[in-house]
């Protein structure tokens, strides 16, 4: 999923059929099979005898491995919400910013961890940003066919680089659909709240190649779930220090193009670079168990030297403090592995294991 879900679309394109593949096709199902079928068993049945097949209710209650029994549908409602829980965001007027931030509604007493903080920019740094839309312009032509196969997300693209596929990866695939889910909710809730306009309604010259999605601006969903799922295959796989280069220049890709299109600022896709890779320390914690730090953005800092535009560069480190604009706390927190999600997690870990 993504910000083009909202558009009806979803990130889709990729993970066999989609970032997820699906919630689980019906059987296959005539509209004559209710009648044939309830004929045949008219003709086999014979006096009904009650329960005849011995059965035993499962405990203990909330077993984790029970998932695996289950439709994907049913499987991937129980683990996002598993996931959403204890995810609040608090807002500051004054400094015109928003946290995410995350209770464990299992532990008590109950303790708030911050995940990211986002600071808007000024309206000075996004009308200074439109120029660089408007010169990125330029390579629509180049990035037409990008453009156009990454409307609605970029999983055939990942797909492509670690070699993932619907029927050795079932696991894998739900998970980076719950990673998508997770973007969609929490990047909406910050578009919602900081309301930046889109290119397009601060110039008519921009004239974006595709549709305006229906929502703002700032952060880029497109940029948060490329590097979420970025970081979080990084994590996943077990040589996932083998596909970082590759990776990472396909998620500032994915990122520039929303840029090229005419739909996003530079600034955009930097602070989805911030959010998606917060979001991944936050998913891996929740199925692992791992520390994280928390990250912040300031869009008021975006800037050069005597506020010169600057445009986003994937190079710039996100955690050594020095860019101004990206922010890394010095001290960690543990966030305990949900069970479910755990499950989940050891799942898809396993399907990259070779068969010996």
């Amino acid at each position: 999923m993504s910000e083009f879900s909202a558009m009806g679309g979803g990130w889709g394109g990729g993970w066999g059929g989609g970032w997820g593949g699906g919630w689980g096709a019906p059987p296959n199902a005539l509209p004559m099979d209710a009648a044939a079928l309830s004929i045949n068993r008219g003709a086999l049945v014979g006096p009904f005898q009650g329960a005849t097949i011995p059965f035993a209710l499962p405990s203990p209650l909330d077993k984790p491995a029970r998932l695996a029994e289950w439709a994907v549908g049913p499987r991937m409602s129980v683990c996002e919400l598993e996931l959403l829980a204890g995810l609040h965001f608090n807002v500051n007027q004054n400094k015109t910013s928003m946290t995410l931030g995350f209770v464990d509604l299992d532990k008590k007493p109950l303790k708030d961890l911050a995940l990211a903080r986002l600071v808007r920019p000024t309206e000075k740094i996004f009308k200074q940003q439109l120029d660089l839309v408007a010169n990125y312009s330029e390579l629509r032509e180049d990035r037409g066919a990008e453009i156009l196969a990454q409307i609605n997300g970029g999983g055939a693209f990942f797909s492509s680089v670690i070699g993932l596929t619907a029927h050795r990866h079932k696991y894998t695939v739900e998970l980076l659909d719950l990673a998508m889910s997770l973007a969609t909710h929490v990047e909406m809730r910050f578009k919602h709240g900081f309301a930046c306009q889109r290119p397009v309604e601060l110039s008519p010259q921009i004239q974006p190649a595709i549709p305006t999605p229906g929502h703002a601006s700032w952060p880029s969903g497109h940029a948060t779930e490329a590097y979420l799922a970025c970081a979080l295959l990084q994590s996943l796989l077990p040589h996932g220090s083998k596909y970082r280069e590759q990776l990472e220049r396909l998620a500032a890709r994915i990122a520039v193009n929303r840029t090229v299109a005419g739909l996003h600022y530079p600034v955009d896709s930097a602070v989805g670079r911030l959010l998606g890779t917060a979001l991944s320390d936050f998913m891996v914690a929740r199925c692992t168990g791992a520390k994280l730090h928390e990250r912040g953005f300031d869009g008021r800092k975006f800037h050069g030297a005597q506020g010169t535009v600057i445009d986003f560069d994937p190079r710039v480190s996100m955690a050594d403090n020095q860019s101004r604009y990206y922010e890394l706390s010095s001290g960690s927190a543990a966030v305990a592995a949900s069970p479910l999600l755990h499950f989940m997690w050891n799942k898809a870990v396993a399907e990259w294991k070779p068969i010996q």
